[in-house]
């Protein structure tokens, strides 16, 4: 895992007018605000070369489901350009989030890329 590839990830999503990620986690909720999650590295059978690491840029929906969901067909295509030359997107997902103040929507745009040695 790198500092570098979470800024490089959350700079590119941060290109698409209205959304604003964070490298890192914070406490924010406000639609279109976001943060860079490590999901997990695989180390694939076979090979020799490093492991595979699965990024998830999480970017926080409005409450409204129709909103959501008109506000996920205006970025998301956007946001997946934007982040395609830093990782290989594998999955736009739509998700509840639980809080302890309770569930948000989010989009969760997930991908991958090799492991930095």
């Amino acid at each position: 895992m790198s500092a570098t590839v979470r800024q490089a990830l959350a700079t590119a999503a941060s290109t698409v007018d209205g959304v604003d990620v964070s490298p890192y986690f914070r406490q924010t909720t406000k639609p279109g605000s976001g943060m860079v999650r490590y999901d997990r590295t695989a180390y694939p059978q076979g090979t020799n070369f490093g492991g595979l690491i699965t990024w998830q840029v999480v970017i926080f929906l409005p409450q409204d489901q129709a909103t959501a969901e008109k506000f996920l067909d205006e970025k998301a295509p956007l946001v997946v350009a934007a982040l395609a030359s830093h990782m290989r997107i594998t999955d736009v997902i739509t998700q509840q989030l639980a809080l302890e103040s309770g569930t948000v929507p989010i989009a969760l745009i997930q991908g991958n890329r090799e492991e930095e040695n």
